[in-house]
């Protein structure tokens, strides 16, 4: 049976997080509203991040190697890449953690191989595992990168010491259609200057599209946050080719993935008001892992997970450090 916890958000104190490990710039500078230096900017900070490369059976793998200690796989979602883990995931991990942060399939310049599939992503997070000397890592993944960190647990049960998985693309019928026609959809995403009219002209719809919820009101913090999200969405032809991927061919793949042999320890934290990914998704995971616990947060931002959740940091951290010793 999976372990159920609902978080009410508390009349007090919340609960008290150690500190979290600091790696990038909340006070970075917003990329401003004109296309042409919005992309340079863009671009420019994905230049600045220095990602290493690693050439592995299904092409190249870019990638961060940050923090000594104990491996941590952080994985994105859909319209992600290394910087937005580090923007999403690495703030719910301590320090004393040695954090691998790689560019899934069409990320970034990392590979997209011809017939990927999930199951391919799963083993080129094991290359690269195999190519910087790691035997065993936790891993820690959001939205669409739950399909392939699910894999990984599977195909490589003994490289996964335990798994944390935070606004999941879960199984469901959501699944039975596609978001977009394929050609619209490639139209869309594999032009910044398109995406960057919605972005700017759009971008309520844009965030409901994210999955904040139509109802929420958004404190200054919550707008400061998804400016940022919406500003890491670019350049998005350097993600086009994941985010295709992603949305056409890995999400839907959750759906035949049997998981009663998966014998990792497995937290799911989802929001109650999630807008994107929908609870059954969730509540499916949790009831299919063995022995998952399943974390609720009630007015939990939606997909953003807006606001502040401190007890998600705090259940992340004890699931790292029960299986790191």
């Amino acid at each position: 049976m999976s372990a159920w916890t609902t978080h009410q958000p508390a009349l007090g104190a919340p609960p008290s997080a150690p500190p979290r490990r600091s790696i990038v710039d909340p006070a970075r500078v917003p990329l401003g509203y004109g296309f042409r230096s919005a992309m340079r900017m863009a671009n420019e900070r994905i230049d600045a991040l220095g990602l290493s490369e690693l050439r592995t059976p299904d092409g190249t793998v870019r990638y961060l190697d940050v923090g000594e200690g104990v491996p941590v796989l952080l994985v994105h979602g859909i319209f992600g890449g290394p910087d937005a883990a580090l923007r999403q995931l690495a703030p719910l991990v301590p320090a004393g953690f040695r954090l691998i942060v790689p560019a899934r399939f069409g990320y970034l310049d990392s590979s997209m191989p011809a017939g990927a599939t999930s199951k391919r992503q799963a083993d080129a997070f094991a290359d690269l595992l195999d190519g910087l000397g790691i035997a065993r890592a936790a891993v820690v993944a959001a939205s669409a990168g739950a399909t392939s960190a699910l894999r990984l647990a599977l195909r490589h049960c003994g490289r996964v010491s335990a798994l944390a998985l935070l606004s999941p693309n879960g199984p469901g019928c959501q699944h039975d259609r596609p978001p977009m026609p394929y050609r619209v959809a490639r139209a869309l995403w594999g032009s910044d200057r398109l995406m960057w009219t919605v972005r700017c002209h759009f971008s309520t719809r844009l965030t409901r599209l994210m999955g904040v919820p139509a109802d929420r009101p958004l404190t200054a913090a919550d707008r400061g946050w998804l400016e940022a999200e919406l500003d890491g969405l670019f350049p998005v032809t350097r993600r086009a080719d994941g985010a295709l991927f992603d949305a056409f061919v890995s999400n839907p793949d959750v759906n035949s993935i049997g998981f009663r042999d998966l014998n990792t320890p497995t937290l799911i934290v989802h929001a109650r008001d999630d807008a994107l990914a929908p609870r059954w998704g969730a509540i499916g995971l949790a009831e299919s892992i063995p022995g998952a616990r399943l974390l609720v947060l009630e007015n939990g931002g939606g997909h953003l997970m807006l606001g502040e959740h401190p007890e998600v940091a705090v259940a992340v951290e004890a699931l790292l450090r029960s299986t790191s010793d």
